[in-house]
Formats: structure tokens, C-alpha cells, sequence
């Protein structure tokens, strides 16, 4: 993808956990992909120029899927993350790599993070891997964050390369912070998840799916008409044009999404950054239990 239209626009980065498992509070086909409709997404996205594949050793069997299909053998980047469940895996740091590079059938990933924020404040954990990062497993390290003060804490991590955040237009905490002066200063390369906030941004007016985020779907809507914008331009937008984000991660159930999304980038113009700007101020104090997926007891049912 190129920056061309616009110096303060960020790259895309496809994600898999659609691809591995069901997700999303807005599945729109109310399923995992078959492998050969997943084969066909990711097909499309390393033929329309994304540079970036994200995945993670939790995400079902996205791992698996990416080495069936054969991704070390495409000239695309790809992340995945480390989830640390037993005690004992805290010295066998390596092994856990390993076991992913097995499934995804390659020798060495561009990123490796860390899924659980809290391990990065285990030395023992961090010294093993740098420990993978020398040894040339991975070119690069990180971690995956939820909360504003780790984000901060992994921005003043000299050995930190990659933070992956959440951000959409009704998570906008870390633009309350200084993480994102932190993360330029340091040379941090900063990835946005959740643009779409597991699609709750896409819900329908009429079958809002948690309801605690009526009110605010309804202002969102209200605000966006006024633009003549739609949820998903807006929701997408709102990330991709944040001047301190360098990458977007993404995910989508169909072809047909992602090749939608890609259209989207085209279609960008400047009238937007007025609808930004209103959204920002409109939204920028939003509720945990609104913006944390995890707290949504709806996600319990399906």
C-alpha cells in the first residue's frame, strides 16, 4: 500500500483471528471462513500490496492455516504473539516460538509479541526474548496492550520494537496520554487493532447488540450522516488517519470485506478530517464497559 495521497496516513496489516476462530460481536456471516475462503482473503490482501499479516498461537487455528497456505513463501511480514498459560512456560520462551514457526512452517517471523501485557514486567521473560530476537527466530519484539499505563510502561522499553494497541473512534484514551510522543521519540512502531471495535461501530441503529452503547452508537450514526460518511469509512478512517499510528490491523470475514476496505483507502479525501475532529470531542471519555470487549457479557453467548 502506498502513503502517497497523504504523509499522515497509516499502512495496513491483515488480521487472522476471523480466520482461525468465530469472532466479533457483528460476524456478518455468522461463522469461521472455510480454509478456502481463507485462503482466498489472504490471497487478495498479499496481492493488493498489504505488507503486514498479524496472528497468535490463541487465535484457533490461524497459525496452522497461514502454513497451510504457505506464507513464508510470500514476500508479506508476518507478527504473531506469544500467550504465556503455564508457569513453566516462563523459561521456555524459545520453545513457545518454535512451536509457532512449526505451524506457520517458516524459519523466522518479522514480529514476535508478548499477548499478555503483564509479562513484560517479568525480566526473566523480556531477557529470553531478546534471547529469541538473537537468535534470529524473530527480527523484531513486542507486546500486545489493553490498558493506557502499559502502553506507556512498553513505549519506555528499550527492548520493546512493536506496541499493539487498541484504538477506534470510541477508544481514544491513548491520545489522552503520552504514549504516542513516547512511542515517536523512542522509535516505537505502533500497531491499531480494533478500528471497528469488534464491530460494534458497524451495528445496525435498529439491533444494537450491547445495549450499554445505544446511546452512542445513535450519536455516532447522527454525527457521520452529517458527512454524508458511512460507519465503516468512518470507523476505519478514524484509525488509518491518526498521524501516530504506523499500522492499521484489520480483520474481515469475507473477500468481499477486505476488498471493500481496500476501496475504502482509495476513496479517502480530506473532507473527512472535519467528521475526525467531531468525533474525537465527541467521543473521547467513553465508558470501560463500552470499549473493553472483554466486559461485554453478550460475547458469553456466542
Amino acid at each position: 500500500m502506498s502513503k502517497g495521497r497523504c504523509k499522515q496516513m497509516a499502512e495496513l496489516c491483515l488480521g487472522t483471528v476471523q480466520l482461525g476462530q468465530k469472532y466479533g460481536i457483528n460476524n456478518q456471516i455468522g461463522r469461521q471462513p472455510t480454509h478456502e475462503e481463507a485462503f482466498g482473503i489472504i490471497q487478495a490482501a498479499i496481492d493488493s500490496g498489504i505488507e503486514y499479516i498479524d496472528t497468535a498461537s490463541v487465535y484457533g487455528e490461524a497459525e496452522e492455516l497461514l502454513g497451510r497456505f504457505g506464507i513464508g513463501n510470500y514476500p508479506v511480514k508476518v507478527i504473531t504473539k506469544l500467550y504465556i498459560r503455564d508457569p513453566a512456560d516462563i523459561n521456555n520462551i524459545k520453545k513457545l516460538v518454535y512451536s509457532s514457526l512449526q505451524k506457520l512452517k517458516m524459519d523466522c517471523v518479522d514480529g514476535c509479541l508478548l499477548h499478555n501485557a503483564a509479562d513484560m514486567y517479568n525480566d526473566a521473560i523480556m531477557q529470553q526474548m531478546t534471547e529469541v530476537k538473537e537468535s534470529g527466530m524473530v527480527n523484531h519484539i513486542g507486546v500486545s496492550i489493553y490498558e493506557p499505563e502499559d502502553a506507556v510502561y512498553a513505549a519506555k522499553l528499550k527492548e520493546i520494537d512493536y506496541i499493539q494497541i487498541p484504538y477506534n473512534v470510541f477508544d481514544q484514551r491513548l491520545d489522552h496520554k503520552v504514549f504516542f510522543h513516547l512511542t515517536k521519540e523512542n522509535g516505537k512502531t505502533v500497531f491499531a487493532r480494533s478500528a471497528f471495535l469488534q464491530g460494534l461501530l458497524l451495528s445496525d441503529e435498529k439491533n444494537i447488540p450491547l445495549p450499554e452503547a445505544a446511546d452512542s452508537i445513535k450519536l455516532f450514526r447522527a454525527i457521520i450522516e452529517k458527512y454524508h460518511i458511512s460507519p465503516q469509512q468512518a470507523a476505519f478512517y478514524f484509525s488509518y488517519t491518526h498521524s501516530n499510528i504506523d499500522y492499521v490491523v484489520f480483520g474481515v470475514d469475507t473477500k468481499e470485506q477486505l476488498l471493500n476496505n481496500l476501496a475504502m483507502v482509495n476513496d479517502l479525501n480530506g473532507d473527512f478530517m472535519k467528521c475526525r475532529q467531531e468525533l474525537a470531542s465527541s467521543f473521547k471519555d467513553m465508558p470501560r464497559e463500552i470499549i473493553t470487549p472483554s466486559l461485554w457479557n453478550i460475547l458469553k453467548k456466542i
